[in-house]
């Protein structure tokens, strides 16, 4: 194309963007919004997922490693650095925790720790502790202040009362959170040792890997693997920071949900653009025919479409951009990169251009096919001749609406297209939102219907302290369960006993297959044995150690390759810090709940002659009916004071807990579908607009051959009211299907049996009420468009 020809279009180009500022509008508007999205999907991926990087340099963390094995361990290449840290124990008082740790300055650095104000300790009285701890007493702390803290030794596993004076004050990753409960405080390598059970233990150990970034996600991973191999150590010991290892080298499943996402909103963006300027092409057909009679190629013809989105492109991309970093710069609490994040953003906006220049194909080829002729003999319409007779024998304001949405099928069926899509994903993700239950999960923790729990504290767990050594201490103990008893309104206590267990001859790259025993159910079981599937169960009162119930439909077993039947032998190790025995079991039957992640059951009598501490988990605590919940959660609040390893759940507490929870997720996914739906509602609007303004004549012909204006309105309200209503019933239809048909997969997983399926009377009642607003809005347009111009103005 020369260069006065490429002027010449470029003319043409703008001379129609400025007679054309309504549909300028409504493609700019969609192109900013599709870059904001993008924008802010990239932006603000990355910086979540930088922060996450940032919260440690670790990948893999080794526990137990004696002297020699840290000296071994520093010999192997590939390892950039070693940082060591001893657990000294912790302070759990109200609801704060206090974590009191002996790490090398390695380790610090590999945590992003430091010591923000004083020094390290290194006097056997010092500590450095997070500023933001508190004391019970509200009194803040700083440098020199004294402090005692009394907390169980880790190593002893006895209450101790320690005197320190604060030489420091810890700064981390977490530091500012205003919603924590968990601090941190570091003593002195002196402190250590001093005491004669911390010195004898042995040390954990945090690796950095040369060149992490350079590995795959699986690649990283079988890494660190190799080493402890290599070591010696056992898998049991080594332990992946998935969080830093996902987040620098990302897994395919977060890469193709992160372009899922991406994808859709390019979708629905291309889709629009299309929509919209293939209605303005159709409008000003008898234009490009005169284009091409005066000499005009198909390749000016389809360059002169693609000027105009390039224009619209420069000047609204940047608009959706500069909003989208705002918008992550918001939502990543301003811990935001700049200069990566800019460079996502332009990216973004390439993205974006890509999206409007592809979009841009399809109309623009239409138009460079466009011939004189065409132009001459074009009405906008794909006549059906046989159809237009039969209709023009009852002419009614609703049969010409359907008429005159048939004439263009085209036009018709990408706006259809456009609302069925956004409304069926409202509908089915609304459905399958609606279908969660929040009381039938909380109910996993109250099997009995009970209103209140008295459990062992996993916040206490670490990778020195497992669920059995905390059982070994037996505060779940008879004495307490008579406490329980003895409080007014309280009917029954149901034991819940819990073991973890080895499976003797089973190995697996993470180390022993460790498997969970539950005792049978002593109330409410018939439901629960419905599940047997072959054999028979225990005698809930039996006290033979011989016979154990199988579990086939376990996510445990199935994670380890291990099938059973009933007939088969079986070994277990069961374990805690001071014991260690083994069991042997013949299976006498076999249940098939997916919902259990248990593996095994025994009678309660048995459960206790098989572990060597005691196998209780928790205390499910059963009121009368119409109690005063609030007085018997303060007296069990009470009664489990000075038992440090236990905690109080509250039925009510759970359920309200699940509900924020989902309604959390509930509206970050009807935040994001209502992105989705505005782009849907701009191509309504724009074809609404396009549809008056390219039959101004023919309205204006309408009313002067004898058509009232109440009939010509009632005529345009059917034609918005078969795109807006017939969208809604198939997206009603179709998406309550999928929803029904996700919901039930869903619930059917192991695990989520609470998610059953519920018709969405509250989303469905949400988007009729959006859909009636928008129906009364096009309504209200179309009538003052209409009402502005007389009929002598129309027929001009």
């Amino acid at each position: 194309m020369s260069i006065q020809n490429k002027t010449a279009m470029i003319r043409i180009a703008k001379a129609n963007l400025k007679a054309e500022k309504t549909k300028n509008y409504f493609v700019g508007s969609v192109i900013a919004l599709a870059a904001f999205l993008l924008t802010v999907v990239m932006t603000f991926g990355y910086n979540s997922f930088t922060n996450l990087q940032h919260e440690s340099n670790f990948q893999a963390l080794f526990y137990n490693l004696n002297n020699n094995e840290i000296s071994r361990l520093k010999e192997i290449e590939g390892i950039n650095k070693i940082g060591l840290y001893k657990e000294i124990g912790r302070e759990k008082k109200e609801e704060r925790l206090l974590s009191i740790l002996y790490t090398d300055q390695a380790m610090m650095d590999l945590s992003n720790a430091n010591i923000v104000l004083g020094k390290f300790p290194t006097k056997e009285n010092e500590i450095a502790i997070e500023k933001d701890f508190q004391l019970s007493d509200d009194r803040s702390l700083g440098l020199g202040d004294s402090i005692s803290l009394q907390f169980r030794n880790n190593a002893s596993k006895e209450f101790q009362t320690s005197q320190f004076v604060i030489s420091g004050i810890l700064q981390t990753t977490a530091s500012g959170n205003e919603n924590r409960i968990g601090y941190n405080a570091l003593v002195s390598s002196a402190f250590v040792e001093a005491d004669p059970f911390l010195s004898k233990e042995d040390y954990s150990a945090a690796i950095s890997i040369n060149n992490s970034s350079s590995y795959s996600n699986e690649e990283l991973k079988s890494k660190i693997k190799e080493i402890g191999q290599r070591m010696g150590i056992s898998e049991r010991n080594v332990q992946i920071n998935n969080v830093n290892v996902d987040s620098n080298n990302l897994s395919g499943s977060t890469v193709i949900s992160i372009l899922s996402i991406m994808l859709i909103i390019a979708l629905a963006c291309w889709l629009v653009i299309y929509n919209i300027f293939y209605i303005s092409i159709t409008k000003r057909i008898k234009q490009y025919g005169q284009l091409r009679a005066i000499g005009a190629t198909k390749r000016q013809i389809k360059q002169l479409v693609l000027y105009e989105g390039k224009n619209l492109s420069r000047k609204y991309i940047p608009i959706g951009v500069i909003f989208g970093c705002l918008m992550s710069w918001i939502l990543s609490g301003f811990h935001w990169n700049a200069v990566p994040s800019f460079l996502l953003a332009f990216l973004a906006g390439l993205l974006t251009k890509v999206t409007v220049r592809a979009s841009l194909n399809a109309p623009s080829k239409f138009a460079s096919r466009i011939s004189p002729i065409t132009a001459i003999r074009h009405v906008d319409a794909d006549v059906n001749t046989k159809k237009e007779k039969r209709n023009s024998k009852r002419l009614t304001p609703f049969s010409l609406a359907a008429l005159n949405l048939s004439r263009s099928r085209k036009k018709t069926v990408l706006t259809l297209l456009s609302l069925f899509l956004s409304g069926t994903l409202f509908v089915s993700l609304g459905t399958l939102l609606n279908s969660v239950d929040p009381i039938s999960k909380a109910e996993k923790y109250f099997p009995n219907h009970g209103r209140f729990d008295i459990q062992i504290n996993n916040e206490l767990y670490s990778e020195t302290t497992s669920l059995s050594d905390l059982q070994t201490e037996g505060q779940l103990s008879t004495s307490l369960k008579n406490k329980i008893l003895a409080i007014n309104e309280v009917e029954d206590v149901i034991e819940h006993q819990y073991i973890e267990a080895a499976i003797e001859g089973i190995k697996t790259d993470d180390g022993a297959a460790i498997v969970s025993i539950e005792n049978i159910p002593t109330l409410n079981n018939e439901r629960w044995s419905s599940h047997l599937a072959e054999g028979k169960i225990p005698d809930v009162d039996s006290s033979d150690a011989s016979y154990i119930l199988l579990n086939s439909a376990s996510s445990d077993l199935d994670y380890y390759g291990a099938h059973y039947a009933v007939g088969d032998h079986i070994s277990f190790i069961i374990a805690n810090d001071q014991e260690k025995v083994k069991h042997d079991f013949e299976i006498i039957g076999d249940i098939t709940d997916k919902n259990s992640g248990t593996s095994f059951y025994l009678p309660p009598k048995v459960m206790q002659t098989v572990a060597p501490f005691n196998s209780n988990k928790s205390y499910e605590v059963i009121t009368m009916d119409k109690s005063n919940e609030e007085l018997i959660k303060s007296e069990l609040e009470g009664v489990i004071l000075n038992e440090d390893t236990l905690k109080l759940l509250s039925f009510s507490e759970v359920v309200e807990s699940n509900r924020i929870a989902f309604r959390t997720i509930t509206i970050s996914v009807y935040s994001f579908m209502v992105f989705i739906a505005v782009f849907s509602m701009i191509n309504l609007l724009n074809t609404i607009i396009t549809t008056i303004s390219a039959r101004k004549g023919e309205l204006g012909l309408m009313q002067a051959i004898g058509m009232s204006r109440k009939q010509l309105m009632a005529m345009l309200t059917y034609e918005t009211g078969f795109l807006v209503v017939g969208s809604f019933t198939m997206a009603l239809f179709t998406g309550n299907l999928m929803g029904y048909m996700i919901s039930k997969s869903a619930g059917n997983m192991g695990g989520l049996s609470y998610i059953q399926y519920q018709f969405p009377w509250s989303a469905i009642f949400l988007y009729f009420l959006v859909i009636l607003l928008v129906q009364t809005g096009m309504v209200q347009f179309v009538r003052r468009s209409i009402s502005k111009q007389s009929i002598i103005e129309q027929l001009n």
